[in-house]
């Protein structure tokens, strides 16, 4: 009977302890700052989702471009015609 009680109030320490790890991981989320932020799917330098194109290849991948590495794609492909 003791051993009874003694795994049950573990196993109802342990669900509670991922409940409370659960909702402070979600809460924590994204600083407001890094809300509309994105990398380069080229260079992975970080910038604001407005300085970026943005093309979607396929159904559901979307891929983000900064200047200066659309100014140096725009340069090989002028340069190998």
């Amino acid at each position: 009977m003791t051993i009874s009680i003694l795994a049950v109030l573990f196993l109802a320490t342990i669900l509670a302890l991922a409940v409370f790890g659960f909702r402070a991981i979600i809460r924590q989320g994204k600083a407001k700052e890094d809300v509309n932020r994105e990398r380069c799917s080229i260079c992975r330098t970080q910038y604001n989702s407005s300085q970026l194109v943005e093309r979607q290849v396929g159904d559901y991948r979307i891929l983000h471009f900064c200047q200066s590495c659309i100014i140096s794609l725009h340069s090989e492909v002028i340069s190998k015609n």
